[in-house]
C-alpha cells in the first residue's frame, strides 16, 4: 500500500512502537481502510483502522503496546499506547451465523426417556402437580418437560395504584458490594441497620411518575454464596385511571431491570449459614466507607483511585465522554459528533468541573431539588469505573 504524504503526516505522530506495528502490518500486505480523530482516541490524539487482523506480532499486551479484545459492530481488536492516545483497530469480527431454529424447537421439545411415560395433558395433571409435595413435584414437572429451578420472584400485592415484588437470590458478593451497584443503578443512598438480628438496607426514588421504596435485607452467609432478599414497592396514587395500566408494566420492567445481575434462588432455611461469617460480613459493610465522612475525603479517595488508573465514562447516542489521568494532568475527551477535549490546570479545578458534570445524574432522586453536596460525592464515588 502506497502512503500519501497526508498519510505519511498522520503516522509520524504514532508512538515508535505503533507506528513499527503499522509499517510490519503494511509490508505484510494489510491495508489501511480509516485514520481519525474520535473514539476510541481522545481529539489530542488519532487511530488507525485496518483492513485485516493483525497477522505480525501476537494479538496480546507486550513490547510496550497493550491489547484488548472488543466485539464492537464498528472493530475488534485494539492496540494501544500507555496513554491510551493512539490505537491501531482492527476490523469488526463477521455477524454470528443465524440461529438453527429446528435445534431450538427440539431442546424446547426433548423425546421422553426411555421408560418415561408422560402424564395427560389438561386440568388432571395440573391438579396433581399442585397436591403433589416438593420431591414429587420436581419428579412430575421434569416428565412434563416443565422448569426444576427455583424462581425466586414472589409478586406479594397489587392493586390499582402499587404493587409490591420480592426477589430471593444468591451472589457471592458482600452486603457493601450489592448496596454500592444498587445506587449506581437508582443514582440514591441506602440507609443501613440491624433490625431483628439481619442487616437491611432501604431508599427510596420515584422513577417516571411513580414512587419506589427498597428494601434489601441480608439473610444469610454461606461458605461461597450469600442470601438476599430485595423487596421494591412501586405506587402511583394520584395518577388517573387511564395510566394505571402504564405504571402497572413499567413498575415490572424496571424491577426486571434493576434485579438483571441477580441470581434468584429459593429462600434460605431459618438455621441456615454460619453466624459467625454473618456478624463478621455485617461489621465489614457498616465499616466499608466510614472514613469517607466528609466531601473532602470523598474528594480525595476519587483522586486517589483516578492516579491509580480509575476513570469516568458516559455514552450516548452522539458520542460520550471520559475523563482520565493521564501524565500528572487530569485530562476530559469528548468523543462523537462534538468531538473536543480539556485539560485541567489543578486537582481543584477538576473537582469543581467533576461536581457540575455530574450535577442533574446525582439529583435525579432529588427532583425538583438538588442533591445535597456529601450525598453527590458519594453518588459521583459510585460512578467511578476502576480498573
Amino acid at each position: 500500500m502506497s502512503l500519501t504524504p497526508e498519510l505519511t503526516q498522520e503516522l509520524n505522530a504514532f508512538p515508535p512502537a505503533l507506528r513499527a506495528l503499522i509499517d510490519a502490518e503494511l509490508a505484510a500486505g494489510n491495508s489501511i481502510v480509516e485514520v481519525g480523530h474520535s473514539f476510541p482516541a481522545p481529539p489530542v490524539g488519532a487511530y488507525v483502522k485496518l483492513a485485516n487482523k493483525v497477522s505480525t506480532r501476537a494479538r496480546a499486551s507486550g513490547d510496550g503496546l497493550g491489547f484488548y479484545e472488543r466485539s464492537g459492530s464498528s472493530y475488534s481488536g485494539e492496540f494501544t499506547d500507555a496513554k491510551r492516545f493512539h490505537f491501531v483497530l482492527e476490523p469488526p469480527n463477521p455477524p454470528p451465523a443465524y440461529p438453527d431454529m429446528d435445534a431450538i424447537r427440539r431442546a424446547a421439545n426433548p423425546e421422553p426417556a426411555a421408560g418415561v411415560t408422560l402424564m395427560p395433558e389438561g386440568e388432571c395433571a395440573q391438579a396433581l402437580i399442585r397436591r403433589a409435595k416438593t420431591p414429587r413435584l420436581r419428579a412430575i414437572k421434569a416428565a412434563l418437560g416443565m422448569s426444576t429451578q427455583p424462581t425466586g420472584v414472589e409478586l406479594l400485592n397489587q392493586s390499582a395504584t402499587g404493587v409490591t415484588r420480592i426477589l430471593h437470590f444468591r451472589d457471592p458478593r458482600p452486603p457493601q458490594e450489592i448496596q454500592f451497584g444498587l445506587e449506581r443503578s437508582l443514582m440514591f443512598l441506602f440507609t443501613a441497620a440491624m433490625e431483628d438480628g439481619r442487616f437491611v438496607l432501604r431508599g427510596q426514588t420515584t422513577q417516571v411518575g411513580a414512587n419506589y421504596s427498597f428494601e434489601l435485607r441480608f439473610d444469610a452467609a454461606l461458605p461461597r454464596n450469600n442470601y438476599y432478599t430485595l423487596k421494591v414497592e412501586a405506587s402511583w396514587p394520584k395518577e388517573p385511571v387511564d395510566n394505571h395500566d402504564y405504571f402497572r408494566k413499567s413498575a415490572e420492567g424496571w424491577f426486571k431491570f434493576w434485579t438483571r445481575d441477580f441470581g434468584a434462588a429459593n429462600p434460605p432455611a431459618a438455621d441456615e449459614g454460619s453466624p459467625i461469617r454473618y456478624q463478621k460480613l455485617c461489621d465489614a459493610a457498616r465499616d466499608a466507607e466510614a472514613h469517607l465522612d466528609s466531601v473532602s475525603a470523598i474528594q480525595q479517595a476519587i483522586v486517589a483511585a483516578m492516579k491509580a488508573g480509575g476513570s469516568f465514562a458516559t455514552s450516548h447516542k452522539e458520542g460520550g465522554t471520559t475523563l482520565r489521568w493521564i501524565e500528572r494532568r487530569f485530562v476530559r475527551s469528548d468523543y462523537g459528533d462534538n468531538p473536543d477535549g480539556q485539560i485541567y490546570s489543578s486537582e481543584a479545578e477538576f473537582l469543581i468541573a467533576l461536581r457540575k458534570f455530574y450535577d442533574w445524574e446525582t439529583s435525579r432522586s432529588y427532583y425538583p431539588g438538588k442533591a445535597p453536596d456529601l450525598a453527590a460525592w458519594k453518588l459521583i464515588l459510585r460512578l467511578l469505573r476502576t480498573p
